[in-house]
C-alpha cells in the first residue's frame, strides 16, 4: 500500500515533531559479542557493568576504546575487534577469586545494515530482522549511554531522569521529570525520539525520615510500636514499601560504593541477635564495641541485607534516583498528573532545551560514545507536514445530525437512534441515609434525560453494604429490568459483588456511581447525559450512528476489535484475557464479543481462531446480512509492542484465514490486519495559533510520510481534541492488506470508528471496536467474585512462572458464568 496523493479538501497543516536527524551515521564498523559470566548471577546489572568496566580499564591493550556495554548479555567495540576470548577480572584484592568473562563475537554492523534498514524495499525488515534489532539496540546503546552514565541510570534505561523541579508527592515519594530517548529507522533516513516522561522516586535522604513520612508519623516511639500495632496492615505495607530499596550505611559502619537492596525489615533491630566467633552478641551491642557508636533508636525497626547482614535503620540512607515501580495512591496519582501534564509548548521546550540548551542533558555534543561512532545529530526538531481529515456526521433520531466542533458534539435536544425503553429501573442506594435528598434529586435529573427511555418512575431500595450478597438476592428477586447503584465514594468490594451478580449470576445490566459524582452541582447535567448514555447502550438501544461516504462501503465488512490484558507485573498465578469485539451491521452500532482466558503473560492470542469462529456465527445470524458472510474482515490489533508485530500479526491472522478457508462461501473474504499503538513517544507541536484550544493538533490530523516506517505501511492519526497537556496520536500498523484498501480510506475509517463510542460525546483516541475490547478485558476479571478469586490465588500461589500456572482451574470457573450481553462492560 503505497502512499498516494492527498485528496484535494483535506487541510494541510506543517508542525514539528520531537524527532531530530542523525545528520550522519556511524562511519566504523560495530562488532557485536555474546557475554557470558558464568560466576556471576543474571540479575545483578550494577555488578556486570563494574566488571565489564574494569576489565576493559585493565586490558587497555585489548580495548583501546570504550566499549559499549547493555547491562545484561551484550558487549560492543567501536571501530576494532576483539577475537573471541576468555578474561579474568578481579573487582578488589580481596576478592578470593576472579569474574570470568567469556567474550563471543556474533555479528557486526557497518553502513550497509543501515542502509539497508531505512531503504523503500524493506530488505531488512523483511529478509533480515535479526540483523535489523542488532543495529538498532547498537544505535540506542550510542545515544543513550553517554547520558545514562552521567544522571547515574542503567546503561540499557530508555529515560533518565534529574530531581531539578522535583515534586512532593508524600509518603516518602517525589515525582521527577525525565527525558526519553530512541532511535526509529524510517524510510530514508534515521531519527532520534525525544520525549519528556516522568517517574515517581523514592525519596533519598536519613531511612528514619523516609519510614516516618511514608507512615504519617512524628514521634519515632510509633514507628518503634509499629510491628506490635494491632493494626499489622501498616507495618506490611511499610515492609512493602521499602523491600528491594537500596540503601548505604554511614561510610564508618561500610565502605559501599553503591547501594545494596533491603531484603526484609527486622523489628527491634537493637536486640536482633546474631553471632561473632561463635558468641552471642546483639545489634546494640555490636555497633558500640565495634564502631563505639550508641544506638539512639535502638528498638526501631533494622533492615536486612543479603542472607544475614542487619543494620539499624537509623545508620542507613537511601541513595537517590531510585524509580518506583508500585502502585500510587489516589493522593500521590492526583499529584504526580499535575507534574506530568505539560502544554504542547512547555514540552516542546522542554526537550528543545535538553537537546541543545546550555546544561547538555542529552549529551549529543559531549558524548564520547558518538565521537567514537562518527555519529552526528541534529539539535533542531524536524518539521513535517500533514493533513487534517474531514469530521464525519454523527446521526441521532429522525436522522438528525449534531455538529462536530473540535472532536464533540451535544446530545441536548436530539433523540437516540433507536431508543428502548427501561422497564423497572431500580435504583440501589449503597450510601447513608443521610445522602437521600442528593440520591433523590440526581436520580430525578437522570431519570429526566432518560424521559423518553424509562417506562415510569424508578423504585428504590435500601442496601445492605455489610452484606451485599443478602442484599443482591433481594433485589434478584424483584428482577428489575436495570439497576443503578449509588456507591460511597470508595467501595472496590461492593462493586465487584454488584459486577460479578451483573455478569454471572442475574444477567442483569447495572451501572454504578460514586458519590461524589452525582452532586457535582453545575456539571450535573452533562453527567447525567454521559450515565445515560451507557445506560441505553447496556440496555440493548443504539444512541446513534457514524455517517461519512466511507461507510457506504461498509456493507458487508465486519469490523473486529482485539485486545490482551495482562495482570500486574511480577503476578505469575492470574491468567491474561483475551477479547475480541465485532460489529455486525454496516454502520458499526451493534457489538458481538468473545473472551478467553491464556497463560499469563501471553501476548499471542491463542483461541484466535475459535473466538473468530463464534463472531462470523453471530455477523451471519444477524437479520440485516441475511445469511451471508463478510467480503472483508478489518481487524484492529491492541496491546502489541514493536518488536512483536510480525509475530502476532503473523500467528492471529492465520488463524483467522485457516477459519475463512474453511468453507466454500467465505474463501474469497479478505483480511486487513493493523496494529493499534498509543505506547509510543511521537508527538506533534503546530505553531503557536495553529492549534486548538488547549494548543494541540485538532482531531483528525494525519501524518502518512516522511517519520512513517520504511518497510511497512503506517501512518498517525490524533482522533481526539485536546484537553490538557499534549495530545498523543495513535499510531496505525497495517501488516496485511489482503483487500488493497488505499492509506486514505483506511485513515477515514479509523477516524470516523472513533466516533462510535457509545458512551461518549466526543471523539475518542482509538477506533470503537479497540476500546471496546479494552473494556471488556477490564470487565472479565468480574466473572470471578473476590472470594473465588482468594481461592484462585491461594491454589497457585505456590506458582512462580507460566509454567507452572494451572490455567484449567480458572477457565473452568469463568466459563460457568453467563456470556456478555449488550455492551455489559461499558
Amino acid at each position: 500500500m503505497q502512499s498516494q496523493p492527498r485528496p484535494s479538501g483535506r487541510t494541510r497543516m506543517r508542525v514539528i515533531t520531537n524527532s531530530f536527524a542523525v545528520t550522519r551515521v556511524p562511519t566504523v564498523v560495530l562488532f557485536q559479542y555474546d557475554v557470558i559470566s558464568p560466576t556471576l548471577k543474571p540479575d545483578n546489572p550494577r555488578r556486570r557493568s563494574e566488571i565489564i568496566d574494569k576489565m576493559q580499564l585493565t586490558n587497555a591493550n585489548i580495548f583501546p576504546r570504550r566499549g559499549m556495554y547493555d547491562g545484561k548479555n551484550i558487549f560492543y567495540t567501536i571501530g576494532y575487534k576483539v577475537e573471541n576470548m576468555t578474561i579474568p577480572v578481579q573487582l578488589n584484592k580481596s576478592d578470593k577469586t576472579p569474574y570470568i568473562v567469556r567474550l563471543t563475537n556474533t555479528t557486526y554492523i557497518d553502513s550497509n545494515t543501515l542502509n539497508d534498514m531505512v531503504s523503500s524495499n524493506g530488505r531488512a525488515y523483511r529478509q533480515g530482522g535479526d540483523q535489523n534489532q542488532a543495529a538498532i539496540n547498537a544505535l540506542q546503546l550510542i545515544v543513550r549511554q553517554a547520558a545514562n552514565m552521567r544522571h547515574g541510570f542503567p546503561l540499557q534505561a530508555k529515560s533518565f531522569f534529574t530531581k531539578d523541579g522535583a515534586k512532593e508527592l508524600g509518603g516518602g515519594l517525589q515525582a521527577w521529570r525525565g527525558y526519553f530517548q530512541s532511535v526509529r529507522p524510517v524510510l530514508g533516513r534515521l531519527l532520534v525520539n525525544v520525549d519528556v516522561t516522568h517517574s515517581a522516586v523514592v525519596k533519598a535522604g536519613p531511612l528514619l525520615d523516609v519510614a516516618m513520612e511514608f507512615c504519617n508519623f512524628r514521634d519515632i516511639r510509633d514507628l518503634a510500636a509499629l510491628p506490635t500495632d494491632p493494626n499489622p496492615q501498616r507495618w506490611l505495607k511499610l515492609q512493602r514499601f521499602l523491600k528491594g530499596v537500596l540503601i548505604k550505611p554511614g561510610s564508618q559502619f561500610a565502605k559501599w560504593s553503591k547501594g545494596r537492596p533491603i531484603r526484609a525489615l527486622i523489628p527491634n533491630a537493637g536486640g536482633y541477635e546474631f553471632h561473632v566467633n561463635g558468641q552471642p552478641t546483639t545489634v546494640r551491642q555490636y555497633f558500640q564495641q565495634k564502631y563505639n557508636f550508641a544506638l539512639r533508636y535502638s528498638t526501631v525497626f533494622g533492615i536486612q541485607i543479603g542472607k544475614d547482614a542487619v543494620f539499624p535503620a537509623e545508620v542507613c540512607t537511601i541513595t537517590p534516583g531510585q524509580l518506583y515501580k508500585k502502585k500510587l495512591s489516589e493522593d500521590q496519582t492526583k499529584s504526580f498528573v499535575s507534574l506530568a501534564v505539560q502544554k504542547p509548548h512547555q514540552r516542546l521546550g522542554s526537550i528543545e532545551s535538553a537537546v541543545s540548551g546550555d546544561r547538555q542533558l542529552l549529551d549529543y555534543q559531549q558524548s564520547d560514545f558518538l565521537a567514537t561512532a562518527g555519529m552526528v545529530i541534529s539539535t533542531r526538531p524536524l518539521e513535517v507536514e500533514g493533513h487534517v481529515l474531514t469530521p464525519p456526521q454523527v446521526l441521532f433520531g429522525g436522522r438528525q445530525a449534531s455538529p462536530i466542533n473540535n472532536g464533540a458534539w451535544n446530545v441536548m435536544g436530539r433523540q437516540f437512534l433507536t431508543p428502548k425503553k427501561i422497564d423497572k429501573l431500580m435504583v440501589l442506594v449503597c450510601v447513608d441515609p443521610s445522602e437521600r435528598q442528593a440520591v433523590e434529586y440526581f436520580t430525578k435529573a437522570l431519570v429526566g434525560n432518560l424521559t423518553k427511555l424509562a417506562g415510569g418512575a424508578p423504585y428504590f431500595h435500601i442496601a445492605n453494604l455489610q452484606n451485599m450478597r443478602k442484599t443482591l438476592e433481594e433485589v434478584h428477586k424483584m428482577q428489575p429490568g436495570f439497576v443503578l447503584v449509588i456507591l460511597p465514594a470508595s467501595a472496590a468490594i461492593p462493586r465487584r459483588y454488584i459486577k460479578f451478580w451483573s455478569s454471572v449470576i442475574s444477567g442483569i445490566p447495572t451501572q454504578c456511581v460514586r458519590k461524589g459524582k452525582y452532586d457535582s452541582g453545575k456539571g450535573l447535567d452533562q453527567y447525567c447525559n454521559n450515565v445515560a448514555l451507557k445506560m441505553h447502550a447496556k440496555y440493548g438501544g443504539i444512541n446513534s450512528v457514524v455517517y461519512a461516504p466511507i461507510m457506504d462501503k461498509l456493507m458487508g465488512t465486519m469490523i473486529i476489535g482485539c485486545d490482551v490484558s495482562h495482570p500486574a507485573p511480577g503476578v505469575n498465578n492470574r491468567p491474561s484475557f483475551a477479547s475480541m469485539v465485532a460489529s455486525v451491521d454496516r454502520f458499526a452500532s451493534y457489538w458481538t464479543s468473545a473472551i478467553e482466558l491464556q497463560k499469563p503473560r501471553q501476548e499471542i492470542i491463542e483461541a484466535i481462531g475459535p473466538m473468530f469462529q463464534t463472531l462470523l456465527n453471530a455477523f451471519v445470524a444477524f437479520p440485516e446480512n441475511q445469511g451471508r458472510c463478510p467480503h472483508t474482515v478489518i481487524v484492529y490489533r491492541d496491546g502489541v509492542s514493536e518488536g512483536e508485530y510480525e509475530t502476532v500479526a503473523a500467528a492471529e491472522y492465520d488463524q483467522i484465514k485457516r477459519v475463512l478457508q474453511s468453507k466454500e462461501i467465505t474463501r474469497n473474504t479478505k483480511v486487513v490486519f493493523i496494529i493499534v499503538t498509543k505506547r509510543h513517544h511521537t508527538r506533534f507541536f503546530p505553531e503557536r495559533g495553529a492549534g486548538d484550544r488547549s494548543g494541540n493538533c485538532p482531531p483528525g490530523f494525519v501524518v502518512e510520510d516522511q517519520i512513517v516506517h520504511s518497510a511497512i505501511p503506517d501512518y498517525y492519526l490524533l482522533s481526539h481534541s485536546g484537553i490538557i497537556g499534549t495530545s498523543r496520536p495513535s499510531h496505525y500498523i497495517v501488516l496485511r492488506n489482503d483487500a488493497q484498501m488505499t492509506q486514505q480510506q483506511l485513515q477515514e475509517l479509523s477516524f470516523n470508528l472513533c466516533h462510535s463510542y457509545a458512551a461518549a460525546t466526543r471523539s475518542v483516541s482509538i477506533p470503537t471496536p479497540v476500546y471496546y475490547a479494552d473494556l471488556l478485558c477490564g470487565h472479565a476479571d468480574y466473572h470471578f467474585s473476590p472470594d473465588e478469586v482468594a481461592n484462585l490465588d491461594d491454589d497457585s500461589s505456590t506458582n512462580t512462572s507460566n509454567q507452572d500456572f494451572n490455567l484449567e482451574q480458572w477457565q473452568t470457573v469463568f466459563k460457568r458464568g453467563r456470556s456478555q450481553k449488550s455492551l455489559y462492560f461499558l
